[in-house]
């Protein structure tokens, strides 16, 4: 299996190109619009542009310092699988010394964001960079760490509606209670499933190398398993629409954004494409996040 969304083209020379493949800029934007639906959703309401601003840094700095982390931890397993060789840590375009400076950087802006947001994001950010940043040593010791990585995902809908309510909160109680659990939960199995397409590929390799996803201990199951995630995460979405009192633009952008996933699955299964299939879930994502949003702007009801 040759795709990898880490990996560098052999002609690749700008500096500025590498950084970006060896951070997959381009899945922050698995992230970004869940973030900015939980804001939306926890206050049924715009926030300040001020504080999305504040939120899109605080899950930059951070998405930076994880992904960073994530290419140094796994760099000696990277070197030794096929599918990832050419990734910008294994191939020396990015150095052991470069990628530990971004990591202190990213974690200090990311702190330094965290307290301009409000008091509580800055009280729970050593939380959440804890568990962003010990993602990758997980797989070492459990199949549970496809759990681990998609609770990082379910922590931007979290993130996104603390950043709004401790606007207007100062209980911490208060705040819990109104954060969009059915979303958070939702996010969280949805990426179950895209997180597998990833892994799937990389199942027998693993096996070898002793680390563990339940591509490793479901076997051909696992497909199977990573849809089954994604069908229960559509379930909770649109309970979540009702829940949370959204309308019929947001009932559609979750149907929809059900079935990007149900065609991204169809390419793993029946097209054996888990590249394209991994991608359809930005795909997806941008469309809840979306329709979501603009079902929150303009308050159509049903």
């Amino acid at each position: 299996m040759s795709w990898d969304p880490g990996g560098l083209n052999k002609n690749t020379r700008s500096k500025f190109y590498v950084i970006l493949r060896f951070l997959r800029i381009e899945q922050t934007f698995f992230s970004l619009p869940m973030a900015y639906l939980g804001a939306f959703v926890a206050i049924k309401g715009i926030p300040p542009i001020s504080t999305l601003i504040l939120i899109f840094l605080a899950l930059f700095f951070l998405r930076t310092a994880g992904m960073t982390n994530d290419n140094l931890a796994d760099v000696e397993i990277d070197a030794k699988n096929p599918r990832t060789k050419n990734r910008p840590l294994v191939t020396g375009a990015i150095k052991i010394s470069e990628a530990k400076g971004m990591i202190t950087t990213s974690l200090i802006l990311f702190f330094i964001t965290s307290y301009f947001v409000n008091i509580w994001a800055f009280i729970l950010s050593p939380i959440v960079a804890i568990i962003v940043m010990s993602y990758p040593y997980m797989k070492r010791y459990t199949a549970f760490a496809n759990y681990h990585l998609a609770s990082i995902q379910g922590l931007a809908v979290f993130s996104g509606a603390v950043a709004v309510l401790g606007l207007y909160y100062n209980s911490l109680v208060q705040i819990l209670l109104k954060v969009p659990w059915f979303f958070v939960i939702g996010t969280i199995l949805w990426a179950v499933g895209f997180d597998l397409y990833n892994h799937i590929p990389d199942a027998e390799f693993d096996k070898e190398m002793g680390l563990h996803s339940f591509a490793v201990v479901l076997g051909r199951w696992a497909l199977t398993f990573a849809g089954l995630n994604q069908l229960f995460s559509v379930v909770l979405d649109l309970l979540g629409d009702l829940y949370y009192g959204l309308g019929p633009i947001a009932i559609f952008a979750t149907i929809l954004h059900g079935l990007i996933m149900a065609y991204a699955y169809y390419l793993a299964s029946q097209k054996n494409d888990f590249g394209r299939a991994f991608y359809y879930n930005i795909y997806s994502s941008i469309v809840l996040g979306l329709g979501v949003d603009i079902d929150v702007v303009l308050g159509i009801p049903f």
